[in-house]
């Protein structure tokens, strides 16, 4: 076999095997209850509203916004709705929240007075208005988050998907929960300090995770899409995406007109006579 055959053949290879690291699901669940809504990152707040409190969470209930927010374990196993791993931050204590009790927890309080909610409650006061994009966290275990976040959606009957930066929160859905519409986080650009190490922003970067998720959809920070796998769940696999996080009303029509179906915004009020996700 010549040179130029064997080098022909070892192309096709590594080209057969990169699509198979990034393919998402094979199956296509319907997801029709979570397009044509602009969705709220971590509840409608500014102002005198923190993010993902309930004060948040009502405000974009009410004003027709799906909502997204993050959920993560106390030390002593209760589920509860904040990004960062510390509440520095947010509450001004330099305590991590896998490291606390939800008793603890509550001593250190929101702006606005109230304590960090626990998932729950936010499920108790949307019901269903709203649908939901829950972002799996991965401060004390992905799996075992993806689990506990799973126990308080089996009964939950408003529409919601989940998604995760962490590729076994996802397998945790793809194995217990195939049913359940799951997304993998991922994010372009250069990596930033404090962020996940190098050869792990690059495999998220390039979806390179997916053979480990296997998702219904990829959530992208837009507009750093510029990639070829950008380009491949879009051109070649039609895969449904969610466009993070769109801070201006120029970048979420962009992100409608390029084809993102899950818009997230923040630090805006969204046009109501402009374009929407279309179903």
């Amino acid at each position: 076999m010549s040179a130029l055959l064997w080098i022909l053949v070892c192309l096709m290879f590594l080209a057969g095997l990169y699509l198979f690291l990034i393919a998402p699901g094979r199956a296509r669940p319907d997801a029709s209850a979570l397009t044509g809504w602009l969705y709220a990152h971590r509840g409608l707040h500014g102002g005198s509203v923190p993010e993902n409190s309930l004060a948040a969470f009502s405000r974009a209930a009410e004003a027709g916004y799906g909502i997204e927010l993050d959920v993560q374990l106390t030390l002593d196993g209760r589920l509860v709705v904040h990004h960062d791993a510390s509440l520095k931050r947010v509450c001004g204590a330099d305590l991590r929240i896998c490291d606390i009790t939800f008793e603890e927890l509550c001593r250190h309080l929101l702006p606005d007075g109230s304590c960090v909610p626990l998932f729950s409650d936010v499920l108790a006061l949307v019901d269903g208005r709203v649908p939901l994009i829950v972002e799996v966290k991965h401060h004390g275990g992905a799996a075992r988050n993806a689990a506990a976040a799973w126990e308080h959606l089996r009964a939950y009957a408003g529409p919601y998907c989940v998604e995760s930066f962490h590729p076994l929160a996802m397998r945790y859905f793809r194995l217990n929960a195939p049913d359940v519409i799951r997304g993998q986080l991922a994010m372009g650009g250069a990596r930033k300090t404090g962020e996940a190490g190098a050869a792990a922003h690059f495999a998220l970067k390039h979806l390179l995770v997916n053979c480990l998720s296997r998702p219904h959809f990829v959530a992208y920070s837009c507009p750093e899409d510029h990639t070829l796998a950008m380009w491949l769940m879009r051109r070649f696999f039609h895969s449904l995406l969610a466009a993070w996080t769109l801070r201006s009303q120029e970048a979420l029509d962009g992100a409608l007109a390029r084809g993102y179906r899950l818009p997230i915004f923040e630090g805006f009020t969204p046009r109501r006579d402009g374009a929407r996700p279309s179903c």
